[in-house]
Protein backbone atom coordinates (compact mmCIF):
# COMPACT_ATOMS: atom_id res chain seq x y z
CA UNK A 1 0.00 0.00 0.00
CA UNK A 2 1.34 3.42 -0.98
CA UNK A 3 0.78 6.11 1.61
CA UNK A 4 0.62 9.51 -0.02
CA UNK A 5 1.83 12.20 2.38
CA UNK A 6 0.07 15.55 2.45
CA UNK A 7 2.78 18.21 2.21
CA UNK A 8 0.46 21.20 2.13
CA UNK A 9 1.15 21.88 5.81
CA UNK A 10 4.88 22.30 5.15
CA UNK A 11 5.69 25.99 5.02
CA UNK A 12 7.58 27.10 1.90
CA UNK A 13 10.30 28.74 4.00
CA UNK A 14 10.65 25.55 6.03
CA UNK A 15 10.96 23.47 2.85
CA UNK A 16 13.70 25.78 1.61
CA UNK A 17 15.45 25.51 4.97
CA UNK A 18 15.34 21.70 4.94
CA UNK A 19 16.96 21.80 1.51
CA UNK A 20 19.52 24.40 2.63
CA UNK A 21 20.94 22.15 5.36
CA UNK A 22 24.58 21.44 4.46
CA UNK A 23 24.77 18.32 6.67
CA UNK A 24 27.84 19.73 8.43
CA UNK A 25 26.88 18.20 11.78
CA UNK A 26 27.59 21.24 13.96
CA UNK A 27 24.19 20.75 15.57
CA UNK A 28 24.80 17.12 16.47
CA UNK A 29 27.30 17.66 19.25
CA UNK A 30 25.20 20.17 21.18
CA UNK A 31 21.74 18.63 20.61
CA UNK A 32 20.47 17.64 24.08
CA UNK A 33 18.40 14.72 22.82
CA UNK A 34 20.44 13.34 19.94
CA UNK A 35 23.98 14.30 20.81
CA UNK A 36 24.39 14.54 24.58
CA UNK A 37 21.96 12.18 26.28
CA UNK A 38 22.06 9.49 23.60
CA UNK A 39 23.84 8.75 20.34
CA UNK A 40 21.09 8.40 17.74
CA UNK A 41 21.64 10.12 14.42
CA UNK A 42 17.94 10.10 13.53
CA UNK A 43 17.19 12.25 16.59
CA UNK A 44 19.75 14.91 15.78
CA UNK A 45 18.69 17.99 13.81
CA UNK A 46 20.67 16.78 10.81
CA UNK A 47 19.14 13.31 11.03
CA UNK A 48 15.57 14.61 11.13
CA UNK A 49 16.17 16.92 8.18
CA UNK A 50 17.74 14.18 6.07
CA UNK A 51 14.91 11.76 6.82
CA UNK A 52 12.22 14.30 5.94
CA UNK A 53 14.01 15.08 2.69
CA UNK A 54 14.10 11.35 1.89
CA UNK A 55 10.38 11.01 2.53
CA UNK A 56 9.64 14.08 0.43
CA UNK A 57 11.76 12.94 -2.50
CA UNK A 58 10.30 9.42 -2.31
CA UNK A 59 6.88 10.83 -3.08
CA UNK A 60 7.45 14.15 -4.82
CA UNK A 61 10.96 13.99 -6.28
CA UNK A 62 11.86 13.59 -9.95
CA UNK A 63 12.02 9.78 -9.75
CA UNK A 64 8.63 9.68 -8.05
CA UNK A 65 7.11 11.87 -10.74
CA UNK A 66 8.41 9.54 -13.47
CA UNK A 67 8.01 6.11 -11.90
CA UNK A 68 5.44 6.85 -9.24
CA UNK A 69 5.80 7.43 -5.50
CA UNK A 70 7.84 4.98 -3.47
CA UNK A 71 6.13 2.83 -0.86
CA UNK A 72 6.55 4.08 2.69
CA UNK A 73 5.51 1.71 5.44
CA UNK A 74 3.53 2.79 8.47
CA UNK A 75 6.41 1.56 10.63
CA UNK A 76 8.81 3.94 8.88
CA UNK A 77 6.46 6.86 9.30
CA UNK A 78 5.79 6.11 12.97
CA UNK A 79 9.52 5.88 13.66
CA UNK A 80 10.11 9.23 11.97
CA UNK A 81 7.28 10.80 13.97
CA UNK A 82 8.65 9.46 17.26
CA UNK A 83 12.12 10.79 16.49
CA UNK A 84 10.72 14.16 15.43
CA UNK A 85 9.01 14.49 18.82
CA UNK A 86 12.18 13.41 20.59
CA UNK A 87 13.28 17.05 20.54
CA UNK A 88 12.91 19.74 23.22
CA UNK A 89 12.88 22.53 20.59
CA UNK A 90 15.51 24.21 22.77
CA UNK A 91 17.02 26.16 19.86
CA UNK A 92 20.63 25.18 20.50
CA UNK A 93 20.89 23.94 16.91
CA UNK A 94 19.81 27.37 15.65
CA UNK A 95 22.57 28.99 17.73
CA UNK A 96 25.35 26.86 16.22
CA UNK A 97 24.04 26.49 12.65
CA UNK A 98 26.58 27.97 10.17
CA UNK A 99 23.78 28.36 7.61
CA UNK A 100 21.70 30.38 10.12
CA UNK A 101 18.64 28.16 9.64
CA UNK A 102 15.67 28.95 11.87
CA UNK A 103 15.47 25.43 13.23
CA UNK A 104 12.88 26.35 15.86
CA UNK A 105 10.44 27.29 13.11
CA UNK A 106 11.46 24.17 11.15
CA UNK A 107 10.76 21.74 14.02
CA UNK A 108 7.41 23.26 14.82
CA UNK A 109 6.41 23.19 11.16
CA UNK A 110 7.59 19.57 10.95
CA UNK A 111 5.21 18.71 13.79
CA UNK A 112 2.35 20.52 12.07
CA UNK A 113 3.13 18.32 9.04
CA UNK A 114 2.96 15.20 11.24
CA UNK A 115 -0.39 16.27 12.71
CA UNK A 116 -1.77 16.94 9.22
CA UNK A 117 -0.83 13.37 8.28
CA UNK A 118 -2.30 11.84 11.48
CA UNK A 119 1.19 10.98 12.74
CA UNK A 120 1.21 13.36 15.67
CA UNK A 121 1.06 14.23 18.40
CA UNK A 122 2.17 10.99 20.07
CA UNK A 123 -0.20 8.88 22.14
CA UNK A 124 1.67 9.94 25.29
CA UNK A 125 0.65 13.54 24.58
CA UNK A 126 -3.07 12.78 24.20
CA UNK A 127 -4.06 13.07 27.90
CA UNK A 128 -2.49 16.54 28.13
CA UNK A 129 -4.07 17.65 24.87
CA UNK A 130 -7.52 16.41 26.00
CA UNK A 131 -7.05 18.12 29.37
CA UNK A 132 -6.28 21.45 27.69
CA UNK A 133 -9.29 21.06 25.39
CA UNK A 134 -11.65 20.12 28.25
CA UNK A 135 -10.29 22.10 31.20
CA UNK A 136 -8.21 24.88 29.60
CA UNK A 137 -5.13 23.60 31.45
CA UNK A 138 -2.85 20.54 31.10
CA UNK A 139 -3.37 19.31 34.68
CA UNK A 140 -7.00 18.09 34.46
CA UNK A 141 -7.98 20.64 37.08
CA UNK A 142 -11.32 22.50 37.07
CA UNK A 143 -11.37 26.02 35.70
CA UNK A 144 -13.09 27.17 38.89
CA UNK A 145 -9.93 26.40 40.88
CA UNK A 146 -7.54 28.41 38.73
CA UNK A 147 -7.32 31.37 41.11
CA UNK A 148 -7.26 29.29 44.29
CA UNK A 149 -3.51 29.89 44.65
CA UNK A 150 -4.14 33.56 45.43
CA UNK A 151 -6.50 32.80 48.32
CA UNK A 152 -3.62 31.28 50.27
CA UNK A 153 -1.85 34.64 50.41
CA UNK A 154 -4.49 36.44 52.45
CA UNK A 155 -3.23 39.90 53.42
CA UNK A 156 0.26 39.23 52.02
CA UNK A 157 -0.71 40.39 48.55
CA UNK A 158 -3.33 42.69 47.09
CA UNK A 159 -4.46 41.00 43.88
CA UNK A 160 -7.20 42.67 41.89
CA UNK A 161 -9.59 41.28 39.29
CA UNK A 162 -8.59 42.89 36.02
CA UNK A 163 -11.87 41.94 34.33
CA UNK A 164 -13.94 43.81 36.94
CA UNK A 165 -11.71 46.76 37.79
CA UNK A 166 -9.07 48.76 35.96
CA UNK A 167 -5.52 47.75 36.89
CA UNK A 168 -2.39 49.10 35.29
CA UNK A 169 -0.64 45.73 35.30
CA UNK A 170 -2.14 42.39 34.29
CA UNK A 171 -0.35 39.40 35.82
CA UNK A 172 -0.77 36.36 33.55
CA UNK A 173 -0.12 33.51 35.97
CA UNK A 174 0.05 30.48 33.67
CA UNK A 175 -1.32 26.97 34.20
CA UNK A 176 1.59 25.40 36.05
CA UNK A 177 2.04 28.07 38.72
CA UNK A 178 -1.74 28.25 39.19
CA UNK A 179 -2.34 24.53 39.64
CA UNK A 180 0.84 22.64 40.57
CA UNK A 181 1.32 22.87 44.37
CA UNK A 182 5.09 22.49 43.96
CA UNK A 183 5.26 25.43 41.56
CA UNK A 184 2.60 27.60 43.20
CA UNK A 185 5.21 29.56 45.23
CA UNK A 186 6.38 31.07 41.92
CA UNK A 187 3.02 32.84 41.56
CA UNK A 188 2.79 33.61 45.27
CA UNK A 189 6.24 35.21 45.46
CA UNK A 190 5.63 37.18 42.27
CA UNK A 191 2.44 38.57 43.84
CA UNK A 192 4.31 39.37 47.07
CA UNK A 193 7.04 41.26 45.21
CA UNK A 194 4.49 43.26 43.18
CA UNK A 195 2.48 44.09 46.30
CA UNK A 196 5.61 45.13 48.21
CA UNK A 197 6.45 47.50 45.35
CA UNK A 198 2.90 48.93 45.51
CA UNK A 199 2.17 47.87 41.94
CA UNK A 200 -1.47 48.21 40.89
CA UNK A 201 -2.02 44.75 39.43
CA UNK A 202 -4.70 42.16 38.88
CA UNK A 203 -5.21 38.78 37.20
CA UNK A 204 -7.87 37.29 34.96
CA UNK A 205 -8.87 35.01 37.84
CA UNK A 206 -10.67 31.85 36.80
CA UNK A 207 -11.17 33.26 33.31
CA UNK A 208 -7.45 33.04 32.53
CA UNK A 209 -6.91 30.35 29.91
CA UNK A 210 -3.96 28.20 28.90
CA UNK A 211 -1.59 30.23 26.74
CA UNK A 212 -1.55 27.47 24.09
CA UNK A 213 2.17 26.76 24.17
CA UNK A 214 1.76 23.00 24.63
CA UNK A 215 -0.57 22.78 21.64
CA UNK A 216 1.78 24.80 19.45
CA UNK A 217 4.90 22.85 20.42
CA UNK A 218 3.22 19.54 19.61
CA UNK A 219 2.05 20.71 16.18
CA UNK A 220 -1.58 21.54 17.05
CA UNK A 221 -1.36 25.15 15.94
CA UNK A 222 -4.91 25.17 14.57
CA UNK A 223 -6.28 23.98 17.91
CA UNK A 224 -4.26 26.68 19.65
CA UNK A 225 -5.74 29.44 17.51
CA UNK A 226 -9.08 29.56 19.35
CA UNK A 227 -7.28 29.61 22.71
CA UNK A 228 -5.09 32.50 21.60
CA UNK A 229 -8.01 34.55 20.33
CA UNK A 230 -9.93 33.97 23.58
CA UNK A 231 -6.98 35.17 25.64
CA UNK A 232 -6.46 38.23 23.45
CA UNK A 233 -10.16 39.08 23.91
CA UNK A 234 -9.69 38.82 27.69
CA UNK A 235 -6.60 41.02 27.51
CA UNK A 236 -8.61 43.61 25.61
CA UNK A 237 -11.37 43.55 28.24
CA UNK A 238 -8.79 44.00 31.01
CA UNK A 239 -7.08 46.82 29.05
CA UNK A 240 -3.80 46.90 31.03
CA UNK A 241 -0.76 49.03 30.23
CA UNK A 242 1.54 46.01 30.59
CA UNK A 243 1.06 42.24 30.76
CA UNK A 244 3.52 40.49 33.08
CA UNK A 245 4.13 36.75 33.26
CA UNK A 246 6.43 34.65 35.43
CA UNK A 247 6.36 31.62 33.09
CA UNK A 248 9.04 31.60 30.40
CA UNK A 249 6.84 29.43 28.15
CA UNK A 250 3.86 31.78 28.43
CA UNK A 251 6.15 34.75 27.79
CA UNK A 252 7.63 33.26 24.62
CA UNK A 253 4.21 32.18 23.35
CA UNK A 254 2.37 35.44 23.99
CA UNK A 255 5.24 37.61 22.77
CA UNK A 256 6.23 35.67 19.65
CA UNK A 257 3.26 33.51 18.63
CA UNK A 258 0.19 35.58 19.52
CA UNK A 259 0.94 38.32 16.96
CA UNK A 260 0.49 35.67 14.23
CA UNK A 261 -3.17 35.38 15.25
CA UNK A 262 -4.10 38.84 16.50
CA UNK A 263 -2.85 42.12 17.95
CA UNK A 264 -1.92 42.30 21.62
CA UNK A 265 -3.50 45.31 23.40
CA UNK A 266 -0.42 45.79 25.60
CA UNK A 267 3.26 44.78 25.64
CA UNK A 268 4.17 41.51 27.35
CA UNK A 269 7.19 41.47 29.70
CA UNK A 270 8.72 38.72 31.79
CA UNK A 271 8.76 39.15 35.54
CA UNK A 272 12.57 39.33 35.55
CA UNK A 273 12.39 42.42 33.32
CA UNK A 274 9.65 43.96 35.41
CA UNK A 275 11.30 43.22 38.76
CA UNK A 276 14.60 44.68 37.58
CA UNK A 277 12.79 47.89 36.54
CA UNK A 278 11.20 48.04 40.01
CA UNK A 279 14.64 47.72 41.57
CA UNK A 280 16.22 50.31 39.31
CA UNK A 281 13.40 52.78 40.09
CA UNK A 282 13.78 52.23 43.83
CA UNK A 283 10.40 50.57 44.38
CA UNK A 284 12.01 47.46 45.86
CA UNK A 285 15.43 46.98 47.43
CA UNK A 286 17.06 43.63 48.20
CA UNK A 287 18.44 44.05 51.74
CA UNK A 288 18.70 40.55 53.17
CA UNK A 289 22.08 38.86 52.79
CA UNK A 290 22.36 35.49 51.07
CA UNK A 291 25.93 34.28 51.53
CA UNK A 292 25.75 31.56 48.90
CA UNK A 293 27.44 30.60 45.64
CA UNK A 294 24.64 30.84 43.09
CA UNK A 295 24.29 29.91 39.44
CA UNK A 296 21.46 30.84 37.06
CA UNK A 297 20.07 28.33 34.58
CA UNK A 298 18.89 30.04 31.38
CA UNK A 299 15.48 28.69 30.33
CA UNK A 300 15.40 28.08 26.57
CA UNK A 301 12.17 30.07 26.13
CA UNK A 302 13.59 33.00 28.05
CA UNK A 303 17.13 32.90 26.67
CA UNK A 304 17.66 31.50 23.18
CA UNK A 305 14.04 32.08 22.14
CA UNK A 306 13.62 35.59 23.59
CA UNK A 307 17.14 36.93 24.27
CA UNK A 308 16.70 37.68 27.99
CA UNK A 309 20.00 36.84 29.67
CA UNK A 310 21.19 39.77 31.77
CA UNK A 311 18.04 40.71 33.70
CA UNK A 312 18.04 37.62 35.97
CA UNK A 313 21.77 37.99 36.58
CA UNK A 314 21.40 41.66 37.45
CA UNK A 315 18.76 40.74 40.03
CA UNK A 316 21.02 38.11 41.60
CA UNK A 317 24.04 40.43 41.65
CA UNK A 318 22.01 43.06 43.51
CA UNK A 319 21.33 40.69 46.42
CA UNK A 320 23.89 41.20 49.21
CA UNK A 321 26.22 38.28 49.76
CA UNK A 322 25.46 36.41 46.53
CA UNK A 323 28.46 35.06 44.65
CA UNK A 324 27.25 34.51 41.10
CA UNK A 325 29.13 31.80 39.21
CA UNK A 326 28.50 30.81 35.61
CA UNK A 327 28.22 27.25 34.46
CA UNK A 328 30.55 26.42 31.58
CA UNK A 329 27.55 26.46 29.24
CA UNK A 330 25.50 29.61 29.84
CA UNK A 331 23.39 32.20 28.04
CA UNK A 332 22.96 31.24 24.35
CA UNK A 333 25.06 28.10 24.89
CA UNK A 334 23.17 26.94 27.99
CA UNK A 335 22.27 23.29 28.18
CA UNK A 336 18.52 22.58 28.03
CA UNK A 337 16.79 21.22 31.16
CA UNK A 338 15.11 18.50 29.07
CA UNK A 339 11.48 19.41 29.83
CA UNK A 340 10.45 21.27 26.66
CA UNK A 341 8.77 20.30 23.42
CA UNK A 342 6.71 17.51 24.97
CA UNK A 343 9.81 15.39 25.65
CA UNK A 344 9.19 15.08 29.39
CA UNK A 345 5.71 13.72 28.70
CA UNK A 346 6.60 11.25 25.95
CA UNK A 347 10.21 10.40 26.87
CA UNK A 348 10.57 10.90 30.64
CA UNK A 349 13.79 8.92 30.99
CA UNK A 350 15.47 10.98 28.28
CA UNK A 351 14.29 14.21 29.91
CA UNK A 352 15.64 13.07 33.27
CA UNK A 353 19.02 12.25 31.74
CA UNK A 354 19.29 15.72 30.23
CA UNK A 355 18.27 17.48 33.45
CA UNK A 356 20.84 15.48 35.43
CA UNK A 357 23.52 16.63 33.00
CA UNK A 358 22.51 20.21 33.75
CA UNK A 359 22.67 19.67 37.50
CA UNK A 360 26.14 18.19 37.02
CA UNK A 361 27.10 21.40 35.20
CA UNK A 362 26.11 23.40 38.27
CA UNK A 363 27.89 21.06 40.67
CA UNK A 364 31.10 21.32 38.66
CA UNK A 365 31.42 25.06 39.40
CA UNK A 366 30.77 24.74 43.13
CA UNK A 367 27.19 25.95 42.98
CA UNK A 368 25.30 25.87 46.30
CA UNK A 369 22.05 27.31 44.99
CA UNK A 370 20.76 26.73 41.45
CA UNK A 371 18.07 29.17 40.40
CA UNK A 372 15.97 29.73 37.30
CA UNK A 373 12.84 31.58 36.15
CA UNK A 374 10.71 28.94 34.44
CA UNK A 375 8.28 26.52 36.10
CA UNK A 376 9.27 23.60 33.88
CA UNK A 377 13.00 24.13 34.32
CA UNK A 378 12.47 24.47 38.07
CA UNK A 379 10.41 21.28 38.19
CA UNK A 380 12.88 19.22 36.14
CA UNK A 381 16.06 20.48 37.77
CA UNK A 382 14.64 20.09 41.28
CA UNK A 383 13.83 16.45 40.52
CA UNK A 384 17.32 15.93 39.10
CA UNK A 385 18.92 17.47 42.20
CA UNK A 386 16.99 14.98 44.30
CA UNK A 387 17.76 12.04 41.99
CA UNK A 388 21.49 12.77 42.18
CA UNK A 389 21.39 13.11 45.96
CA UNK A 390 22.94 16.56 45.58
CA UNK A 391 23.24 18.99 48.49
CA UNK A 392 22.54 21.86 46.13
CA UNK A 393 19.36 23.91 46.67
CA UNK A 394 16.92 24.59 43.83
CA UNK A 395 15.21 27.99 44.21
CA UNK A 396 12.96 30.00 41.90
CA UNK A 397 14.35 33.47 41.21
CA UNK A 398 11.26 35.29 42.56
CA UNK A 399 11.50 33.36 45.82
CA UNK A 400 15.17 34.28 45.99
CA UNK A 401 14.36 37.96 45.45
CA UNK A 402 11.40 38.02 47.85
CA UNK A 403 13.43 36.49 50.68
CA UNK A 404 15.93 39.32 50.35
CA UNK A 405 13.40 42.12 49.78
CA UNK A 406 11.28 41.49 52.86
CA UNK A 407 14.14 40.60 55.22
CA UNK A 408 14.20 42.62 58.50
CA UNK A 409 16.25 45.76 58.23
Amino acid sequence: MIRRLDISSLDVRALMSYDACTRCGECTETCPTGGEAQDVEMVTPRGKILRLRELYKAQYGLRARILGPKKISDAELKEFAARAYECTICGQCRTVCPSHLDTIEMWENMREFLVANSLGPLSAHEPIVKSIENYDNPWMQPRTQRSRWSKRLGEEARIGDSLKDDHEILYFVGCTAAYDPNIRPMAENTARVLTHAKVDFGTLGNEEGCCGSTMMRTGLSESAKAMVLRNIERFERASPSIIVTSCAGCYKTIRQDYPKYGKLPAPIVHVTEFALDLMNSGHISPIGRVDKTVSFHDPCHLGRHAGLYEQPRSILQSIPGVKLVEMHRNREDARCCGAGGGVKTAFPELATGISELRVADAESVGCEVLTTSCPFCYQSLKSAVSARGSNMEMVDLMEFLWNSVHAPR
